[in-house]
C-alpha cells in the first residue's frame, strides 16, 4: 500500500509529492492549467519570467490524480493540456513529461512526444479532462505506441530510493546555471526558440519579399537561417550539412537559387540589433547530444501558417511547370480537358499547381495532415485548382486499387469517379498518373515522403514491396520502383508522368524490372539532383513520360538537358559488364605482381578501383596481374578512371567492349602508361611495414641513377621495345624526371627504399597527416613542379584515351 493511500485531493498529493521529492526545486502547482510544474525557481529568482536573466527552467510538466488512474489516460490528458503552453512558447519546455496518481508516478522524455503535437487530426481545443471524447482517444492511442518503450514507472511504496535517484541524476542544472542569463537549446524546446526567432529576428534580415518567395519556392525556409543562426558559434555555423551558413554574423547561401548565387553576404537592416538581441537570451549551438536530432528534424520547422507550406517542399515550381510542358508535348495543348490526372503522392499538392480542370484532378497521399493541408489552400489559393471531394487519404503502397476477392469488409477509399475510369479499360487509357513519389532506399531508417517530411517504416512495412518482389527482384529497394510497378500492374494501360532516378532505365539492379515493365516512352528531361529539396548527391533525377501499354522497355530513352542544353542518352543494361569481361582474364592467375579491387563497374564508384602490392579484404573481385594479363587488367584500369564523374554521367554502366580495342597496340601502351602514373596505383615496396618486391619500377637503375640495384626489373624490360605515343611518351618522359629527382634526393639517405613505386616517391615528399592520410602537398617546391608537369600530361594522355572508350564500346554515348 503506498503512503499516499487515502488523500482525497489532488492539491493535497501534489504537495505531499513536491516535499518529499522535489524539495530542493521551486514550484507551481497550476500553470496554464498544468497540475504540476517543477521548476529551478528556488535558485534563481521570478519564476513568471519566461526568458532572459530572471526567467526559470522547467524540469517536469506533469499531470495529477487522486485515486488510481492508468498512465495512458493521464499522459493523454497532460498533452491535450500542455500544447497550448508549448505553442505559446512563453515557457521552454520541459526535458520531461509525468503523471502521478496515490499509487505511482510515471516520467518520458518530452521529446518523444513531439509528433503527437504536429497531428492534424486532432481537435487540440477539446476538453483534456473528458476521457470520452474521440480527440482524447485519438491521443491516447498515440500516446501509447509512442511511449511503450519510453516510459519510467516507479511505485511509490516499492521505489522510493529509485525515485530519488532518478530526480537527482536527470533533473540537473547547468554549472553555471546560477550566472548565466542565457537559456539552453534543447531537442524540447528548440521549436519554440524558432517561433520567437520568427517574431523577434526575421523581419530584420535584409531580403525583399521577393526575394523570400524566390527562396521558399526553391525549398529555402525561414527555419534554414533560424538553424544558420543556432548550429553557429562565434558568428560562424559549425556545420555543412545546411542549406544556408552564418559567416561572420552574416547569412551565406550554400546553393544556387534559380540557377544564381547571392553573391554578397545577407546581413540585417538594424545593424543585427535584433539579432543580437536574441542570441544574448539562448545558448548555441545546443549540446552536442541535441545537434544531430535537431538538424535532422528540419521539417519540424515548417512555417505553420498553410500558405507558407505550398510549394516549399521536394518539387520545385522551375521544374513542376516544366513537367506540365512537357505533357502537353505528348498528349496535346488541350489535354487537360481530355485526360484525367492522379497524382497519387500528392504531399501539400504543388506539383499539381497550375491545372485548369480540376473535374479531371485528384490527389491523395498517405498523410492525412497533408490533405487537410490541400484542402485549406483550395480556398486561399487561386493555383490550386481542385475539388475537395477529389482531394483523399490513401497509403498508395498498402491500401487496395483493385477490388479484393473478399469484399465483405472492404471499403473503398477512392472516390467514385476515380474508381469509375480505373475499372474501365477504355477510360483508364486517358488517365495519367501524374507524380514525385519518393525517392529514399528501403535500407534506410527514416525516408522522404513527397512532402519532405521523415515517416518511419515506409520502405519496407507494406504489402508492395512484397508483392512485386518476385517479379522485379531487388528494385523493391526503392520505393519509386515500387510506385512505378503498382501502378504498371494494377492500373493497366494508363499513362505515367514521374519525377525519379534513373535507376530503373540503367542499373544493373533493374535489368528484372525493365523485363517487367513494358512501356512506351515519349518524353523527358532531366536535372541536378541538387536542385531538390532534401536532395542531396551529385545525380541526375529525370521527368519522364510513358504510356503503359506497350510490348517491351524501350533499349535507350534520350532525355533534354533544360540547365545546359542538349540531350542526354540512358541505356538500359541487359547484357554484360566491363566486370564480366576482365574476369575472364584472371582465371587460375598465380604469383601476382599486384591486385587490383574491381567494384560495381558504374561512375558511383569510380574511386574504388585502385591497385596494391597484396590482395584486400573488401568484398571485391580483385583481378590478379601477371605478365601474361598486364594489358587488360591497365585497359580496364584505365577506361574506368580516364573519364570524369559528372551528375549526368553518375548512372552510366562500363560495358563488356566490342574486339575493336585488341588490334590497337597503341591504345593498349597509352592505357599502361596511364596506369603506372595514376594516382589510384597504390603499389608500394612497403605494404604494413613488410618490405615487399615492387615490379612496376618503369625505369632502369641506370636511367635514375639509383645507388643500389632494383629488386625487380619487370616492368622496364615489359615497356622496352614498346612504341608509345607522343602523349604516352610525354608522360613517361615526366615520370622519369620524378624518380631521377628522388633518387638524387636520398642518394646518401640509407632508410629509404631504393625500390619507391610512384606511390612511395610521394608519401616520401608530401609525408602523412595525422590520420595516417598522405598530405595533398609538399614543402618541396622542386618536387611539386615536376609533379605538376606529371600530371599536365597526364591529363593530355587522358584526353587520348577517352574517346576509344566509347568507340570499343566501353561506354554508350
Amino acid at each position: 500500500m503506498s503512503k499516499y493511500t487515502g488523500v482525497q485531493k489532488e492539491e493535497t498529493l501534489k504537495g505531499l509529492v513536491h516535499d518529499d521529492y522535489f524539495s530542493n526545486f521551486g514550484y507551481e502547482p497550476n500553470i496554464d492549467n498544468i497540475d504540476f510544474v517543477v521548476t529551478d525557481a528556488k535558485t534563481r529568482g521570478d519564476l513568471f519570467a519566461t526568458e532572459g536573466a530572471g526567467a526559470s527552467i522547467h524540469y517536469l510538466w506533469a499531470e495529477a490524480k487522486k485515486g488510481v488512474q492508468d498512465v495512458q489516460s493521464m499522459f493523454a490528458q497532460l498533452i491535450l493540456t500542455c500544447k497550448k503552453t508549448y505553442d505559446k512558447a512563453e515557457y521552454s519546455a520541459p526535458p520531461f513529461l509525468a503523471c502521478f496518481d496515490t499509487e505511482k508516478i510515471a516520467f518520458a522524455p518530452f521529446y518523444d512526444i513531439l509528433p503527437i503535437f504536429k497531428e492534424n487530426d486532432i481537435n487540440w481545443n477539446c476538453t483534456p479532462s473528458n476521457h470520452e471524447s474521440g480527440d482524447f482517444i485519438k491521443v491516447r492511442n498515440k500516446v501509447t505506441k509512442l511511449l511503450l518503450s519510453h516510459l519510467v514507472v516507479f511505485q511509490f511504496d516499492i521505489d522510493e530510493k529509485e525515485i530519488k535517484s532518478f530526480i537527482k541524476t536527470n533533473f540537473t542544472k547547468n554549472t553555471n546555471a546560477g550566472t548565466s542569463v542565457k537559456s539552453p537549446i534543447t531537442k524540447d524546446n528548440f521549436v519554440q526558440v524558432f517561433i520567437k526567432w520568427v517574431k523577434e529576428v526575421k523581419s530584420s534580415i535584409n531580403i525583399s519579399k521577393n526575394e523570400w518567395q524566390e527562396f521558399k519556392e526553391n525549398g529555402i525556409l525561414d527555419g534554414d537561417f533560424f538553424r544558420a543562426d543556432m548550429m553557429s558559434s562565434g558568428g560562424n555555423t559549425i556545420t555543412e550539412k545546411l542549406k544556408i551558413i552564418l559567416a561572420n554574423d552574416n547569412y551565406k547561401l550554400r546553393e544556387k537559387i534559380n540557377g544564381r548565387l547571392f553573391l554578397s553576404d545577407i546581413g540585417f537592416t538594424d545593424e543585427g540589433a535584433a539579432y543580437k538581441r536574441f542570441w544574448n537570451k539562448y545558448e548555441r549551438p545546443p549540446a552536442e547530444i541535441f545537434q544531430k536530432y535537431i538538424i535532422d528534424r528540419r521539417d519540424l520547422l515548417v512555417p505553420v501558417n498553410i500558405r507558407e507550406v505550398k510549394g516549399t517542399f521536394f518539387t520545385p515550381r522551375i521544374w513542376a511547370d516544366k513537367s506540365k510542358e512537357y505533357i502537353a508535348k505528348v498528349f496535346g495543348t488541350n489535354w487537360q480537358d481530355k485526360y484525367y490526372v492522379w497524382d497519387c503522392a500528392a504531399g501539400t499538392g504543388n506539383l499539381l499547381a497550375g491545372l485548369t480542370n480540376e473535374y479531371n484532378v485528384w490527389a491523395s497521399d498517405i498523410d492525412q495532415g497533408n490533405i487537410e493541408t490541400i484542402q485549406s489552400l483550395i480556398d486561399i489559393d487561386d493555383n490550386l485548382n481542385l475539388l475537395p471531394s477529389h482531394v483523399f487519404q490513401f497509403d498508395f503502397l498498402n491500401d487496395y486499387i483493385e477490388k479484393p476477392y473478399d469484399e465483405k469488409n472492404w471499403i473503398d477509399k477512392l472516390p467514385p469517379e476515380l474508381r469509375r475510369i480505373i475499372d474501365d479499360p477504355q477510360e483508364r487509357k486517358k488517365l495519367i498518373i501524374y507524380i514525385n513519389p519518393p525517392y529514399a532506399e528501403a535500407s534506410t531508417v527514416t525516408e522522404a515522403t513527397g512532402t519532405g517530411h521523415g515517416k518511419i517504416g515506409v520502405a519496407s512495412s507494406h504489402k508492395t514491396r512484397d508483392k512485386y518482389q518476385p517479379l522485379i527482384g531487388a528494385a523493391t529497394n526503392e520505393l519509386f520502383a515500387q510506385f512505378m510497378a503498382r501502378i504498371y500492374h494494377e492500373i493497366p494501360a494508363c499513362k505515367m508522368a514521374l519525377f525519379s532516378k534513373l535507376k530503373f532505365a540503367t542499373g544493373l539492379n533493374f535489368v528484372k524490372f525493365r523485363t517487367f515493365f513494358k512501356a512506351d516512352f515519349k518524353a523527358g528531361f532531366i536535372v541536378h539532383a541538387d536542385t531538390f529539396d532534401n536532395v542531396r548527391g551529385k545525380f541526375p533525377i529525370g521527368f519522364t513520360v510513358w504510356d503503359l501499354d506497350a510490348k517491351r522497355f524501350p533499349q535507350s530513352i534520350r532525355l533534354d538537358i533544360p540547365e545546359k542544353g542538349g540531350k542526354k542518352t540512358f541505356w538500359s543494361f541487359s547484357g554484360k559488364s566491363i566486370n564480366q569481361w576482365v574476369k575472364q582474364f584472371n582465371n587460375n592467375v598465380v604469383n601476382g605482381i599486384g591486385y587490383m579491387a574491381n567494384s560495381g563497374p558504374d561512375f558511383q564508384h569510380i574511386n574504388q578501383p585502385y591497385i596494391t602490392t597484396t590482395k584486400g579484404n573488401r568484398h571485391f573481385h580483385y583481378y590478379v596481374f601477371n605478365s601474361n594479363n598486364i594489358f587488360y587488367g591497365c585497359v580496364y584500369f584505365a577506361v574506368r578512371l580516364c573519364i570524369e564523374q559528372t551528375w549526368l554521367n553518375d548512372r552510366d554502366i562500363f560495358l563488356y567492349p566490342n574486339d575493336g580495342w585488341k588490334t590497337d597496340a597503341e591504345f593498349q601502351n597509352n592505357c599502361l602508361v596511364f596506369t603506372l602514373f595514376h594516382g589510384q596505383n597504390r603499389i608500394s615496396a612497403i605494404d604494413g611495414g613488410v618490405v615487399c618486391a615492387n615490379h612496376w619500377i618503369p625505369f632502369t637503375e641506370k636511367q635514375v641513377a639509383a645507388k643500389d640495384k632494383f629488386e625487380s626489373n619487370f616492368m622496364s624490360s615489359f615497356l622496352k621495345d614498346k612504341a608509345l605515343s607522343i602523349e604516352a611518351q610525354s608522360v613517361y618522359n615526366a615520370g622519369l624526371a620524378l624518380w631521377k629527382y628522388y633518387h638524387k634526393v636520398t642518394k646518401d639517405n640509407r632508410t629509404v627504399s631504393v625500390n619507391a613505386s610512384f606511390y612511395d616517391i610521394r608519401a616520401f615528399f608530401q609525408g602523412n597527416g595525422e590520420n595516417g592520410k598522405m598530405n595533398n602537398k609538399s614543402a618541396d617546391e622542386t618536387y611539386t613542379r615536376i609533379l605538376g608537369a606529371l600530371r599536365e600530361a597526364l591529363k593530355m594522355l587522358t584526353q587520348k584515351i577517352q574517346p576509344k572508350v566509347f568507340e570499343y564500346g566501353f561506354l554508350k554515348e
